[in-house]
Order: C-alpha cells, then structure tokens, then sequence
C-alpha cells in the first residue's frame, strides 16, 4: 500500500472526466448534463478539499444509472490520505442506499453500475506517505492495536485501518450493480488492492497493477490478497506478491505473459490513445444502458454473487460492521497484515520510500 518507483515503461497521460481530449460527441455520451445527469455525494456536494485538489467525488450520470467514483490526489498519483479513505466509506455507503433493491424504490431504482476511477492519468498509488495522519516510527513501533472511532487513527493504528478498508472495499464488492474499476497509469500497493474489489476490470494501454506490499515489509490487508488468489489463482498471485510480476495494458492488449502463457487479468483493454473511462463507457457501460431494465441487472449480479462464493464476503458484513472472525480466509488475511504493519521492516521501508519522494537518497 505504498508510492511505487518511477518507470520508463509507462507513459502517464494526463486525462480526467473533466478534461479528456475525445470527440465531442463522445463527450456527451461520459459527461452529467443539466437535463440527464447530476454531479453530487450523498449531501449534494463535491466532496473534496478545493486548496489542494485532493479528495473523492461521486458523480451520477444517464439519469442517476451510473455513479462514478473519482480519486483525486494529483501530487501524490492519488495517493490515499485518511481524509481520502473517510470520503471513500461515504460514498460507498451513499452507493449502497443508492443500489439497494428494497420494496419501497425497487420498481423505480435506476442504479445499474459503478465506475471507481483516478483522476489526472492514474488511479491509485496507495498511501499518502506524506499524509500529516500518517505513522511515525515512534507511534507505530509498538504494533498498537487498539481500535479508535477517531479518523485520524486510521494509519497511525493498522487494525483500524485495516477494519475500516476491509470492510469498504467488501460492501463496494458487495453493491448490487456492476462496479467496474477504471484504471489509467499507476495501481500500487493498496491502489492495486483497489482493483480487486470490483466486478471487471478495465485498463488503459499505459496501466501498470503492482502488488508491491512484499517491497514494502508488510502484507495486503484490505481483502485484496484473499480477491487476488480468487482473480487469477494461488501460483500466479504468489508471483504478484513475492517476485514484483506486474500487471501491464500493453502485454494485457496483446494478451501474451512471461512463459508464453496467455492469462488476463483486465476484462477490457481499452484501444490506442483511449483511456480506461471512455473504454469502460464504449463497452461496459453503453450495453448495460440498452438493457430494457435495470431490476434485471441487479437480480443477476445478486445471483452470481451467490453462486461464485462473494456471498460469504457479503455475509461478513452487518451494517457498516465488519465480522472478520467469521470468514478463515479474511481471519487469516488480517493476522498476517498485523504480524508486520509497523515492524522494523516495515517502518524502514516507509522511510526510504519518503525519501525517495522528497528525492533524497535512502538510508
């Protein structure tokens, strides 16, 4: 869940819902307009700090049908802050009011999917290692594990925050819709969890997904191991989580691996110079759209839910109260995030990867 390297192989493209360069036709069809859509959170307002630019928005568009999550931190690649994961459980749980299928609105419920996405040309690159709510070796050294209703507790203490991600990142896997994450440039560490979390997966040609958690001492802890093994298997999640293999949209386009094995994990790859919203537009979202009704879409996610096992993820969660002892493999997920969050190791590495950041060489 950290701020990965630099790469040469990636070439990140500035590209956000408000500023993509494609076709003004093709803008109409991704873009709210006053008489279709609206732009707003569960209190009708953007939900993000203006000073800075970072934050998380929802956005509802084709008559409230499609929501879109945006991550907005453009110094960091997005980088999550505490404030970022607080605005996240939000909107998930303005979503889950949003899509839920109950007798009073299931007849007039138009909810048929969510895109979860990155502002500015990158989706997601983990933590915010320069977050003033981040943890310092001294608070963290002694592996507390006290939970805290405190927001600003929620990386200084890593079982609150793992409890608090777990359970978000499961009730936005659990939403019953089609959720699609959208994903351009870098998905690192917990950005690369991120991308476990929803229904399909779509990538640009310049995306890169790294599990970079091993480099960093520690241990993915939001779920995203236990999805991970799900997605592609236990051999080649191993080789994501201990030997660096990375997820790229060009090698995903042209569908060859090392070995020449032909394995995907993206669903959809978007075309040359596209970038993941307009290719999850084209080719996800415009077929739900032609659907004849949306009690249809919602009916079937439910079923294959079922069927595929995520009703055990969706039976661990109570409200907006995770029960982790009741499921071994997210039991056995977070005891192994906690066994190094804010270890020696761990703590070493944080501070190399700050002052990578700052461009100053590690100790």
């Amino acid at each position: 869940m950290y701020l990965a390297h630099h790469t040469h192989r990636l070439v990140m493209r500035r590209c956000s819902i408000s500023s993509m360069l494609v076709p003004s036709s093709i803008r109409f069809a991704l873009l709210p307009s006053s008489s279709s859509s609206s732009s707003s959170t569960s209190n009708g307002s953007s939900t993000s700090d203006p000073s800075s630019g970072c934050g998380v928005t929802l956005q509802f568009l084709h008559d409230d049908s499609v929501a879109v999550i945006t991550l907005q931190n453009p110094k960091r690649r997005n980088a999550l802050t505490v404030s970022m994961m607080e605005q996240l459980d939000m909107h998930v749980q303005s979503l889950l009011r949003w899509s839920t299928n109950d007798s009073s609105n299931y007849n007039n419920n138009n909810a048929r999917a969510v895109i979860l996405t990155g502002g500015g040309g990158t989706f997601c690159s983990g933590l915010d290692l320069h977050d003033n709510e981040t943890p310092s070796t001294a608070e963290t050294a002694g592996g507390s594990t006290n939970s805290s209703s405190s927001s600003s507790h929620l990386l200084r203490d890593g079982k609150n925050m793992l409890y608090h991600m777990t359970r978000v990142t499961n009730q936005l896997l659990s939403l019953p819709v089609l959720s699609i994450s959208a994903i351009d440039g870098y998905a690192m560490g917990g950005g690369a969890e991120l991308t476990t979390c929803t229904d399909l997966v779509v990538l640009s040609r310049d995306a890169k997904i790294q599990f970079v958690h091993a480099k960093r001492g520690a241990s993915p802890g939001w779920g995203g191991l236990r999805r991970l093994i799900k997605k592609v298997g236990r051999e080649r999640a191993l080789r994501m989580l201990l030997l660096g293999e990375c997820i790229l949209g060009e090698e995903e386009a042209l569908g060859a691996r090392s070995g020449g094995k032909i394995s995907y994990y993206a669903d959809v790859v978007a075309n040359e110079g596209e970038t993941a919203l307009h290719a999850t537009m084209r080719a996800v979202i415009n077929p739900l759209l032609d659907l004849p009704c949306s009690q249809s879409i919602r009916a079937i996610k439910r079923a294959v839910s079922s069927a595929d096992g995520d009703g055990e993820v969706i039976d661990c969660i109570d409200g907006s109260t995770l029960k982790l002892d009741t499921n071994l493999a997210m039991m056995g997920e977070r005891d192994a995030f906690l066994s190094v969050w804010g270890g020696k190791a761990n703590l070493e590495q944080i501070q190399k990867a700050r002052d990578r950041i700052k461009g100053t060489p590690g100790k």
